[in-house]
């Protein structure tokens, strides 16, 4: 068997006006692989959001056509390899090339699992979880599980009722930014997000997540999402205010571009369950934070990290070091498949993401299934590779498409 052809798909969407005005379009990066014997392999490159979108489909074309046509789509191993040893920038680690090796290596295990007809999880070595625990990710934009509404919370009031939304939906956990929106709604001018941080900002937190502990109760988990927004002073002063709220999780309270300041935080702070990854590529990245301690939880994305065969490793490696991991998830459909697919398969699976952009009608019309967790916990499929399967008369409405 052998890859033959490749389409790279861009999609432009949009969750609602207000998103489009606050934080821009949605970008999910889909790749498409096709064999000589007419099995379809689907991987994504994870920069769905932010800036780096249109730089993944040119680095995509190139290395499709430099190392996948014509390959055995069961050399995983060496097709990974000759990405990251062979193209000169794979040998370092950075976004754009690192979504690209993963958007492969993703297509090449649904591939595998079509052709072998067994499920990604089972290939990895087996149902180790029997169903993964959810929790509601970013509630600063509301929550509604039918993606009907988005939108930027202001009072404390609407975060708990954003709260009491995911907890009526059956979640016992979730994730809250309160720092990124302003008292008027929009998004913060981040330079002010960072240094020891005004008192205004520190107490528009407190109050936020007061607000949801209140409403949800001593039962409920909160994860306490700060985005690398903070520096290392402004991220400690925010950890240390919302303690009081007995929080599962503080996630990226500092930039990642090294690994001294997480050190430096959870030195300072070594009680305080501290979170972070989605920035940080591939093993060598995650080996200096292990040593170090910086990390409580992991949170590859597997869209970013460099696809499944080198997120299971990232995440045997954390297991060595007493770490658990929940997979960063804030993408497509393919995202989310690899993701459920990599956690079901290992033991230190902590908690897993289901961002409110996974509600969004916008991204749930990408494939023709819609997995959505029931009562906060999800179930792995027992379909073949990951499960999914592009809508693609929806993926041709909304995006262009390069053939390869």
């Amino acid at each position: 068997m052998k890859i033959v052809s490749a389409e790279i798909s861009i999609l432009d969407l949009q969750f609602s006006q207000e998103f489009a005005e606050t934080q821009g379009s949605w970008h999910p990066v889909l790749l498409k692989l096709v064999t000589d014997e007419g099995l379809v392999g689907l991987g994504e490159a994870g920069l769905a959001y932010g800036v780096g979108h249109n730089g993944a489909v040119g680095m995509l074309k190139d290395f499709v056509e430099t190392f996948i046509i014509g390959a055995n789509p069961f050399d995983r191993e060496v097709i990974w390899n000759k990405m990251q040893r062979f193209s000169f920038w794979g040998g370092s680690c950075g976004p754009v090339v690192n979504a690209c090796m993963s958007a492969i290596d993703i297509a090449l295990w649904d591939i595998a699992g079509k052709a072998l007809n067994q499920p990604i999880w089972q290939m990895l070595g087996g149902r180790v979880q029997d169903e993964l625990r959810c929790y509601a990710s970013q509630l600063q934009f509301g929550w509604d599980k039918e993606g009907v509404t988005w939108y930027n919370l202001k009072d404390p009031e609407e975060y708990a009722n954003a709260a009491i939304a995911a907890i009526n939906d059956g979640y016992t956990a979730v994730k809250v930014d309160p720092i990124m929106i302003d008292e008027q709604g929009t998004i913060e001018n981040p330079n002010k997000l960072k240094g020891a941080l005004d008192k205004k900002i520190v107490n528009r937190a407190v109050t936020r997540v007061a607000a949801i502990r209140e409403a949800v109760g001593p039962d409920t988990d909160i994860i306490l999402e700060l985005h690398s927004l903070t520096s290392l002073t402004g991220g400690q002063k925010l950890a240390e205010a919302c303690a009081q709220f007995d929080l599962f999780m503080v996630e990226e309270a500092v930039n990642y571009n090294s690994s001294g300041p997480a050190e430096t935080l959870k030195k300072r702070m070594p009680t305080t369950p501290m979170a972070g990854g989605e920035r940080v590529f591939t093993r060598w990245q995650y080996k200096t934070y292990l040593e170090t301690a910086c990390f409580d939880m992991i949170q590859p994305d597997f869209c970013l990290a460099g696809g499944i065969t080198e997120g299971k490793k990232i995440c045997d490696m954390a297991h060595t070091y007493e770490v658990g991991v929940q997979g960063h998830v804030c993408g497509s459909p393919i995202s989310a498949a690899a993701a459920i697919h990599v956690s079901t398969a290992i033991p230190n699976f902590e908690i897993y993401e289901h961002h409110t952009n996974a509600n969004t009608r916008a991204n749930r019309n990408i494939c023709i299934q819609d997995q959505q967790p029931e009562n906060g916990l999800l179930v792995a499929t027992d379909a073949p590779g990951l499960g999914i399967d592009l809508n693609d008369e929806f993926v041709a409405k909304n995006g262009q498409t390069i053939r390869v």
